[in-house]
């Protein structure tokens, strides 16, 4: 069964972070053989690991994710591979794969896609809500990650009782060793300070509209001096952020880092984890970092509240203060540090990726039993 994913790039987004963990694991199945397709290789921090894990990466002709005629190229790639089922990632990925198959009439092939947000800018216009009616109607199979991620999708679509049996929710899932044994650097090494006695937050995320750093960079001015804010990831809101840690004279406790491929050693030299979002799909860092066996705070929004039930803790969106609080009463009373870790790392073995892995396998398995595949 040849199966090719298709997301738009490999940046250091949750999918494509996913997509890293979970297409070798795939592969070990005696029945598989899952290929990537990229739209652009621009932005790209992941091909390496994938292709030495044994994953063919391509990339599509145009290399523009917004290009209309990656339709062909898509086209081409299923037409040459032999492909029975496409998986695709993303927005406009989902777009260029469904009016493939239009290019493609009389080929047995199954797409699936999977929804990895509980919201979009898209949902603001009602035109978008036709156009992806229409789209989503390609697809045989819709993984959600999470159940308000299907709930608010089938909400957009208005999909209505006898369509729901094409969805399915599988929830986010990583390495969980990979956390657990990380090698944590000297913390003087990662930020460049002085001295180890320092206390380090920690937020991995790219600066985009979803996320929210802008809350956790105010926090730091209720915060005492020792301790400092780690960023990892890049994006069009990035300069604004470092503008403001500078108006706010935080520059020499906040830390930006860019892009790293080593975020598990990051997660596991810091001492608090944070996930600061105006909405989530999942939240995979907050499963990295629980996996790390930190305690993690997250905001109480859709997806994150799901993730961390039961063991991390919520602060309401925007609300700096209350984050603050909640950072001084982990660090000034080590028993509800520790047992707040505890209950992280006890959560983090829901989120095994070979169980994740196996759900994705039931479901091509069942649907290729109604096609004939070469």
């Amino acid at each position: 069964m040849k199966v090719l994913h298709i997301i738009n790039d490999l940046n250091a987004g949750g999918a494509e972070r996913l997509l890293l963990d979970i297409l070798p694991v795939l592969n070990h199945f005696d029945s598989i053989e899952a290929d990537l397709l990229l739209l652009t290789d621009k932005k790209n921090i992941f091909d390496k690991q994938l292709k030495e894990a044994g994953i063919n990466v391509f990339v599509c002709k145009k290399r523009n994710v917004k290009s209309i005629f990656n339709i062909f190229d898509i086209r081409k790639f299923i037409i040459l591979g032999n492909y029975s089922i496409v998986h695709v990632h993303l927005f406009p990925s989902n777009y260029w794969v469904a009016l493939a198959k239009k290019l493609l009439p009389g080929k047995n092939l199954i797409l699936i896609a999977s929804e990895h947000s509980t919201y979009n800018k898209r949902r603001r216009y009602r035109v978008f809500q036709f156009i992806e009616k229409l789209i989503y109607k390609e697809f045989n199979y819709i993984i959600s990650i999470s159940n308000q991620t299907e709930h608010n999708l089938q909400r957009w679509l208005k999909i209505k009782q006898h369509e729901k049996k094409k969805f399915k929710v599988i929830e986010n899932a990583i390495d969980i060793q990979k956390f657990k044994n990380a090698i944590p650097y000297a913390k003087k090494d990662l930020v460049s300070c002085h001295t180890n006695d320092v206390k380090l937050i920690c937020m991995v995320g790219n600066f985009r509209a979803q996320k929210d750093q802008k809350t956790l960079i105010t926090s730091m001015i209720n915060l005492n001096e020792k301790i400092h804010l780690v960023l990892v990831g890049q994006g069009e809101k990035l300069e604004e952020m470092k503008r403001l840690a500078f108006q706010m004279k935080l520059t020499e406790r906040i830390h930006f880092l860019g892009v790293r491929t080593d975020v598990e050693r990051i997660i596991k030299t810091c001492d608090i984890i944070a996930l600061s979002s105006h909405w989530e799909g999942f939240g995979l860092v907050a499963v990295e970092g629980m996996a790390a066996g930190k305690p993690v705070i997250v905001s109480n929004v859709d997806g994150l509240r799901e993730v961390v039930k039961g063991a991390g803790l919520l602060f309401e969106k925007g609300n700096s203060e209350q984050f603050s609080s909640i950072v001084n009463k982990l660090l000034r009373d080590q028993n509800f540090y520790n047992n707040v870790a505890k209950k992280c790392s006890d959560k983090s073995e829901l989120f095994d990726k070979k169980a994740m892995v196996e759900k994705i396998f039931q479901i091509y398995k069942s649907l290729s039993t109604n096609y004939e595949f070469s």
